[in-house]
């Protein structure tokens, strides 16, 4: 009697104890339930374990982010439609970016957007401190960034949309990357480095709108 008590008690305690680690490990994070970004600190990479990429990150302040944009590939997003935007990464609606990064990191809220830009700078100077060293150049008389921190942010443009409507257009005309906070039904923010001046900006953008993903570690 005293055998049967021992393993009911024992298979209950396995129950409760899986349970337990199943909410701790979905808590707080916005990924996909069951999967997760395995990160390693000495080499300041993250690796998908969805789709097997990896990334490279970088600390910047007491923030660890991304440094390059998402590149997993979902029913709805658009990655590599056009073969010279390969190098930007996929790019989102805001419903689906909200949950779109591995669990362990977030898509930033537009606080964590201001913290970066404190933190390099300022608003008006943080762009061109973001900017990769690379490619923005290419466009017509534009300079590249100066990279201070290893953001590395490349001019991987916007899918423009229209209330409901999404259209089949890129405009590269800068970085844009999504933020978490919401403004209404029908808007949330988002970060945009333009060509044509040094710098970092938040505005409302209809959330219908392709733009790219750079995730923050929780």
């Amino acid at each position: 009697m005293e055998k049967k008590i021992f393993v009911v008690i024992s298979v209950l305690f396995f129950i409760l104890t899986s349970c337990g680690n199943e909410n701790s490990a979905s808590a707080g994070n916005e990924g996909e339930i069951g999967t997760t970004g395995e990160y390693d600190s000495a080499s300041n990479t993250v690796k998908d374990l969805r789709d097997g990429q990896t990334y490279k990150t970088v600390k910047i302040g007491d923030q660890v982010w991304m440094a390059e944009n998402l590149s997993h590939e979902t029913t709805s997003s658009i990655c590599g439609e056009k073969e010279f935007l390969t190098l930007f990464g996929c790019r989102y609606s805001w419903n689906e970016a909200k949950t779109v990064c591995p669990v362990g990191w977030h898509l930033p809220s537009q606080a964590e957007w201001n913290t970066l830009i404190e933190f390099v700078g300022d608003s008006s100077t943080a762009g061109k401190i973001l900017k990769a060293t690379n490619t923005w150049s290419n466009k017509g008389h534009y300079k590249d960034g100066t990279d201070d921190y290893g953001f590395t942010a490349l001019p991987g443009g916007v899918r423009l949309s229209q209330r409901g409507k999404t259209h089949q257009t890129f405009v590269n005309s800068g970085a844009f990357f999504w933020s978490a906070t919401e403004v209404d039904d029908d808007e949330s923010i988002t970060l945009v480095l333009r060509y044509e001046n040094d710098a970092a900006t938040l505005f409302e953008n209809d959330k219908d709108a392709g733009v790219s993903v750079r995730c923050v570690k929780n």
